[in-house]
């Protein structure tokens, strides 16, 4: 199969070697020359400078080129919107209306401000029932690509994707997984604050899984499906990562965050259920990757 895969930070490179890997001509976009470097089918440049001409030869787009985090959003709010809706919308309806376009929502907009009193976790909420009150940019933004893409596309399908997670070619240490097991292992402890808070994480091996299931579906898919492999809370990792490395926990001062978890099932009902691996055994995945680089970076 042919697939345009839009976007090669870390989710895009590590499906571009997953997806090839079993088998499809993937060709990646992205104005990121560094970030494309060493690839033999690229185009350099920014996804919305591709005409329905560059997009006639494929059979899947995958887009993961939005800015990507809060963060980035809050310091560009301008940026987010035209990224993650209103150029996202344009490329969508200038694209060949056969060809199925996936692209990276985020299970964000279920959150909830988490209160210190909360005696309960939050809901494992479907994808009917999305909450129409976004905090931030990115929230927003993309809330309002998935409202928008119902109504003026069509066979656009958006994966509300949980907080990505693994070692990959382009890591993101930051994120919520990847940082406690870096940590442990660069300095010998876990960091953590909020521990009641829930978080449904998504790992990239169970995503290309989901994502190799759902291309190959010749019918009708849901406009949107939530997309992640276990919900739990940040207190819950923070042990499982410290019992696995045998270190302390240290506690940091809560702040104010978010919560959510997912209800996965329709995902599940399409593809299967995520690899059956234990939280243990993946940060013992992560760190039989991490630790060679890691010394390579130290030399």
């Amino acid at each position: 199969m042919q697939l345009l895969l839009i976007g090669h930070g870390y989710v895009g490179s590590y499906l571009s070697v997953a997806l090839e890997g079993v088998g499809h001509h993937v060709v990646v976009c992205d104005q990121n020359l560094g970030q494309s470097e060493g690839l033999n089918t690229a185009l350099r440049c920014r996804y919305q400078e591709l005409s329905i001409g560059d997009l006639n030869d494929f059979d899947v787009i995958l887009w993961f080129a939005g800015h990507s985090s809060v963060s980035k959003s809050v310091a560009d709010p301008e940026g987010a919107v035209a990224n993650n809706c209103l150029d996202l919308l344009q490329f969508a309806r200038r694209r060949p209306a056969r060809m199925r376009l996936f692209y990276a929502s985020t299970a964000s907009i279920y959150s909830t401000e988490h209160s210190e009193n909360a005696s309960q976790l939050p809901p494992e909420l479907c994808e009917s029932e999305t909450r129409l009150d976004p905090r931030n940019p990115y929230d927003c933004s993309k809330i309002s690509f998935d409202a928008l893409a119902r109504c003026f596309v069509e066979n656009v399908v958006g994966l509300r994707l949980g907080t990505v997670c693994g070692y990959g070619p382009n890591m993101r240490g930051e994120l919520i997984f990847n940082a406690m097991n870096r940590t442990a292992i660069d300095e010998g402890r876990v960091l953590v604050s909020n521990r009641q808070v829930s978080r449904n994480i998504l790992f990239l091996d169970d995503l290309a899984n989901y994502i190799c299931a759902l291309i190959e579906v010749d019918g009708p898919l849901p406009s949107i499906l939530n997309t992640g492999s276990m919900n739990l809370t940040i207190g819950e990792l923070a042990e499982t990562v410290a019992e696995f490395y045998n270190v302390p926990i240290i506690a940091k001062p809560d702040t104010k965050t978010y919560s959510f978890r997912m209800d996965c099932r329709l995902l599940e009902s399409l593809c299967g259920q995520p690899r059956a691996v234990s939280l243990f055994d993946r940060c013992a995945e992560f760190e039989s990757a991490y630790r060679p680089r890691a010394v390579r970076t130290a030399l």
